[in-house]
């Protein structure tokens, strides 16, 4: 288990941004990509926006929050505690999110998404503390993750090719190429994508594509290449392709 940092602020909302801080900082420090550090911010709020407002405030309780992560087991372990009223989840039901908007009671919705958003939470009441892990799994080494944007055609082929070698250079062996932002790719675009991944594949590691949008990966379908490169729906769907290590 690395060394564990925590934070102890005030349980009151105005403490949330402090929070967001030290969650962001700590997930990036970690490894994680912008999504899942969204991913953690998202679910860390709402696991200290019901804290702060249902164990202290509804029973007009004073006291402090406390926020430890961790790296253990290959996972970003994020740990709330509070000393406020006692918390049973189970006693939490299931948000409705079939009936219409107007017809729907919003309780529940911060559980659903904590549990949505992070790969465990675990609840537990030890010696009047309410404590609440929740854990997000770290990216395997050497994965790495490239956004590329606009068009990548003959003239922006370097630029792409020295946005991978970086990554290869920084250790990436396992490279996940998110063209959601992607507008534009020719034949030039292509080949050099192709050059690209035998390099990698020839440091025994391998590159997948990610998030295209329909008129790019017309041009995978058209060519071809699409057999050379699975094209995949998310970063998370791409990197989870990789051989497990």
């Amino acid at each position: 288990m690395t060394q564990q940092s925590t934070l102890e602020v005030p349980a009151r909302l105005e403490a949330l941004a402090s929070i967001s801080n030290f969650v962001v900082d700590a997930a990036r420090g970690a490894g994680l990509d912008e999504h899942a550090v969204w991913e953690v911010q998202l679910a860390v709020d709402e696991a200290a926006t019901n804290a702060i407002v249902h164990a202290y405030h509804e029973h007009e309780l004073h006291g402090t929050l406390s926020i430890s992560i961790a790296q253990e087991d290959g996972q970003f372990i994020v740990t709330l505690r509070d000393q406020g009223a006692p918390f049973d989840p189970s006693s939490v039901p299931e948000p409705d999110l079939v009936s219409p908007l107007e017809q729907r009671k919003t309780g529940g919705l911060g559980l659903f998404l904590m549990r949505k958003l992070m790969d465990d939470i675990n609840f537990e009441r030890e010696a009047n503390v309410n404590v609440l892990k929740m854990a997000k799994r770290l990216p395997r080494s050497g994965l790495r993750y490239i956004a590329l944007n606009g068009r990548i055609d003959a003239s922006a082929a370097p630029n792409v090719q020295h946005t991978v070698h970086h990554a290869m250079a920084s250790g990436g062996r396992w490279i996940v190429v998110d063209m959601a932002q992607v507008t534009f790719l020719s034949s030039s675009g292509l080949r050099a994508l192709l050059m690209l991944n035998r390099e990698i594949q020839k440091d025994r590691g391998d590159l997948r594509l990610c998030s295209l949008q329909p008129h790019v990966a017309e041009v995978f379908h058209l060519t071809g290449f699409d057999q050379i490169f699975p094209l995949y729906s998310s970063r998370h769907e791409a990197a989870a392709s990789f051989p497990q290590a």
